[in-house]
């Protein structure tokens, strides 16, 4: 199979070294040709220092000189039967991408975006031929997440899905089918499970250390350290893109820093308010650790707590009204996830079974959300619900089938 790669920045790079690790004729396609040159240096250096120590065999090297191709020119994509677009998360760039590769690949060749904020149907609207053109979302860090979303629209015919399993499985990822919404499903996920975390660091009563402590009972990575590696502009960026009409996820932006309400505006019934700690932490140019500054302070790249009044937002709306165990702290967690699960399911976005798998593998959960809920029983985690509601607010009110009519 030869794949096309249209981008080459964090991303693009991660879904790089994940095709040149398998036995595909490669193309990646950069906007100059000085840069593509450097970048195809850099990586045949690397090569032959992997010769030099015994870890490739020259024959092996020689195939891959042959294979991989970097280059400027649309045109040295004509023969790839699948081309990834990996380009910044700008709907405008990338529709012009998509129309220079419907001009010049195969009518057979499939066309697929790694967007993980931008609407699939809108751009496939856009398109001549939107049966060839469908979402493959990959996580960062590529190497690391052992998980792709395949993206569907009405237009994608099962032939195209089936060839992107094929294709995740080659690669050595676990795929999953999702519907097609405003940001990607497992990232909405994943926002819940962010978003809560960040309501009970505005409490002012526990620092993101403590908090990160008490979601490894549950998750292999906690959710202050995970944003951090984010980056808190890029994850302001996917939540407020996600947070349209339909969204799995619909924040309501309208805090002050301090938690205060502005002016009210309509919200729907099931919006929930986006953190002021946010707003703060952009404005004080606490990026993450890229900036070593962000929830946690960086010393020699080591995490450390802020003062607790930093992360303190006295007027939040949402703030818990008194303290609370550690098992509550680590329950809110796990049901933020659990809500945000079942809100998918709700809206139809996948089926049970992929969204455990997907919750599963990108947060290294022993058990998928439904297996979790199923095994707790219909008693146990409606009064869960309960508890939580009554120390935290209406967001832990269920609103959905009990657990025991899933069947992941």
């Amino acid at each position: 199979m030869n794949v096309g790669l249209v981008g080459y920045g964090k991303m693009g790079a991660g879904i790089f070294r994940l095709l040149a690790g398998r036995d595909f004729g490669t193309v990646v396609h950069g906007r100059d040709q000085n840069k593509c040159c450097e970048h195809a240096e850099r990586y045949f250096k690397s090569l032959e220092r992997a010769v030099k120590r015994g870890r490739l065999a020259p024959d092996e090297y020689d195939a891959k000189l042959r294979s991989i191709k970097f280059t400027a020119d649309y045109a040295d994509l004509a023969h790839c039967d699948l081309v990834i677009e990996s380009a910044v998360e700008d709907q405008a760039t990338k529709l012009e991408i998509f129309r220079r590769l419907e001009d010049v690949t195969r009518p057979d060749a499939a066309l697929v975006t790694n967007t993980s904020s931008l609407s699939i149907s809108q751009m496939a609207a856009h398109l001549v031929h939107p049966e060839r053109f469908c979402g493959l979302h990959f996580f960062y860090p590529v190497p690391l997440i052992d998980l792709v979303e395949i993206i569907r629209t009405d237009s994608a015919p099962s032939q195209l899905i089936e060839r992107l399993r094929a294709l995740a499985a080659a690669l050595g990822r676990k795929s999953i089918t999702v519907k097609d919404a405003p940001g990607s499903m497992i990232n909405a996920i994943l926002g819940y499970y962010y978003i809560e975390s960040l309501y009970v660091l505005e409490e002012g009563k526990m620092g993101p250390s403590a908090i990160d402590r008490l979601a490894k009972r549950f998750f292999y990575v906690g959710p202050c350290e995970s944003m951090d590696m984010i980056g808190t502009d890029f994850l302001v960026d996917a939540l407020k893109r996600s947070a349209t009409p339909g969204s799995i996820c619909p924040l309501r932006w309208d805090l002050n820093p301090d938690g205060s309400v502005m002016a009210e505006t309509a919200a729907s019934a099931d919006s929930f308010f986006a953190p002021a700690l946010l707003t703060r932490l952009l404005a004080a140019g606490r990026l993450g650790r890229k900036t070593g500054r962000g929830i946690y302070l960086y010393q020699n790249e080591k995490p450390h707590d802020d003062e607790l009044g930093f992360y303190h937002s006295p007027k939040a709306p949402y703030l818990a009204p008194r303290r609370q165990t550690e098992e509550m702290i680590s329950l809110r967690l796990l049901h933020a996830v659990l809500n945000g699960s079942l809100q998918c399911l709700a809206k139809g976005m996948a089926s049970a079974e992929d969204i455990d798998i997907g919750v599963r593998e990108i947060l290294q959960m022993k058990d998928g959300p439904f297996t979790l809920m199923e095994t707790m029983g219909d008693a146990k985690f409606e009064r869960r619900c309960k508890e939580l509601t009554a120390i935290a607010g209406e967001r832990f009110q269920p609103h959905h089938l009990p657990p025991t009519h899933f069947h992941p």
